[in-house]
C-alpha cells in the first residue's frame, strides 16, 4: 500500500514505525526543514508502557527518562495536599523525558519511510480508491491512504474535513521549559493555585520539566517576557518562587494557548485523521503523547486484519474513538480545579483535595491502566 504520513512529530513518528514492517510505501511529509521537535517535556503515565512495549521502544524510554513511584500536590504555599501512591497500587512505572529525547528515540526506529522535509499538502481530492494530493511544491501524487498527523491547526484536516472544524479556546495560557534549577525531586510536583498551576517534573540528567499555565480567558495575556514570570506567578512560595526568579534571556520557553480539537469522525475516504489534528485535548491527564501512539498501532493492526482499506479505517475509528473523547472530557472537566480563584473557593478545593484527591486523580488514571476508558457513557 502506498501511504502519506503528513507530520513527522510523535504521532506521525509512531504511525510510521507501526506500519514501517507491513511492506508498505511510506512517505513522510514534515513542514519543516529538519527534526525539530516541538514543546518541552514529555509526561508517560502508566498507561504509556504498553504502547511503548508494542512500539519496540519501552527500554530506549527506559534508559533516558525518569521514573516515579508517586504523583505530588502542593498548594501555592508548598504545603503538601496529597499524594498519589502509583508504586503501591501496582500500576505501570510513569515517567517522563525531555520531547528531543523522545523524538530522537522514535527517529532512531525509522528504517524504511521516505522523508521529505519543508514539505506539506495543499489540495486533496478524495477519489473512491486513492487520495490525489497536490503538495507545497507544486507536485501530485496518488496515495492509497493519507494518515493526517499535522497537529491540531491539521492542513489535512481543513482540506480533507473542512475549514469549519477548528480547534476551541479552553481559556488556558501556559508556559513550558525545561531547567536544571536544583530541585532534588524524584516525583512530579504539581502544585495548583488561584487560577494558576505550576508542574515541576524530572526527566532524568538532573533536568526538570517546568509546566506553568494561567486561567485567562479574556485572553488577555500576550507574549509575556520570561523576565516577567517570576512576578507573573508572585502568588507560589517554597522552591519554584526561587527558580522563576534565575529564569535568564537565554531561558527557551514556549508559550501557547491550550486549546481542545473534537472531532466525530476521523475517516473521510481515504484521508485519516490522528493525534492532536483528530483529538487535541488538554494537557491534564498527560494524554497527549499515549493517545497518538495508540492511534498508529491501532490503525496498523486494523490494516492487518483484513485486505478492505474502507473497512479497517472504519474498525480502527470505533475502536480509537471513544477512549481518545472519554479522555478530552475528563481532562476538560479536571481542568476545572485550576480555574478556582477567589480566597473562599481556593480554601474549599484544597480542603477537598487533601480529604479525597487520591481518588480523584486514580479515577482518571485507573480507566485509562486497565483498558475500560470509554466504554461506558457518562
Amino acid at each position: 500500500m502506498k501511504i502519506l504520513i503528513v507530520g513527522g512529530g510523535i504521532a506521525g513518528l509512531s504511525a510510521a514505525i507501526a506500519l514501517q514492517g507491513d511492506g508498505h510505501d511510506i512517505t513522510i511529509a514534515e513542514t519543516l526543514d529538519g527534526w525539530k521537535p516541538a514543546g518541552a517535556g514529555l509526561h508517560l503515565p502508566g498507561n504509556a508502557v504498553a504502547a511503548l512495549q508494542t512500539l519496540g521502544i519501552d527500554q530506549d524510554v527506559a534508559a533516558r527518562s525518569s521514573a516515579f513511584p508517586r504523583l505530588d500536590y502542593f498548594d501555592h504555599r508548598d504545603r503538601k495536599l496529597f499524594a498519589l501512591e502509583t508504586e503501591r497500587l501496582g500500576w505501570p512505572s510513569f515517567q517522563a523525558l525531555t520531547r528531543s529525547d523522545f523524538h530522537e528515540i522514535l527517529c532512531a526506529k525509522l528504517t524504511t519511510p521516505t522523508i521529505r522535509f519543508g514539505l506539506s499538502v495543499s489540495a486533496i481530492y478524495n477519489a473512491p480508491d486513492q487520495a490525489q494530493i497536490t503538495f507545497t511544491d507544486g507536485k501530485s501524487s496518488g496515495f492509497d491512504l493519507v494518515i493526517g498527523a499535522d497537529g491540531i491547526n491539521s492542513a489535512v484536516r481543513r482540506l480533507a474535513f473542512g475549514a469549519e472544524h477548528i480547534p476551541q479556546p479552553t481559556g488556558y495560557i501556559c508556559w513550558r521549559w525545561i531547567t536544571d534549577y536544583p530541585f532534588g525531586l524524584t516525583a512530579p510536583k504539581f502544585i495548583i493555585g488561584h487560577g494558576q498551576v505550576i508542574l515541576v517534573m524530572p526527566v532524568g540528567d538532573d533536568q526538570f520539566y517546568i509546566y506553568a499555565s494561567t486561567y485567562d480567558p479574556g485572553e488577555r495575556i500576550r507574549d509575556l517576557p520570561p523576565s516577567e514570570l517570576a512576578a507573573h506567578f508572585a502568588r507560589f512560595d517554597g522552591p519554584v518562587r526561587d527558580m522563576l526568579s534565575e529564569i535568564g534571556t537565554d531561558t527557551v520557553i514556549h508559550e501557547g494557548r491550550l486549546q481542545q480539537m473534537v472531532m466525530p469522525e476521523w475517516v473521510a475516504g481515504r484521508v485519516v485523521l490522528i493525534g492532536d489534528a483528530a483529538h487535541g485535548t488538554l494537557p491534564t491527564m498527560a494524554q497527549g503523547a499515549t493517545q497518538s501512539i495508540k492511534d498508529g498501532l491501532a490503525l496498523a493492526n486494523a490494516l492487518r486484519a483484513t485486505s478492505d482499506i474502507n473497512a479497517a479505517l472504519a474498525d480502527w475509528q470505533a475502536a480509537r474513538l471513544p477512549e481518545a473523547h472519554w479522555v478530552q472530557q475528563q481532562s476538560l472537566q479536571r481542568m476545572g480545579f485550576a480555574k478556582i480563584r477567589g480566597k473562599a473557593g481556593v480554601w474549599l478545593r484544597n480542603t477537598l483535595m487533601r480529604k479525597i484527591g487520591p481518588k480523584i486523580v486514580a479515577s482518571g488514571f485507573r480507566p485509562l491502566i486497565d483498558g475500560t476508558a470509554g466504554t461506558h457513557r457518562n
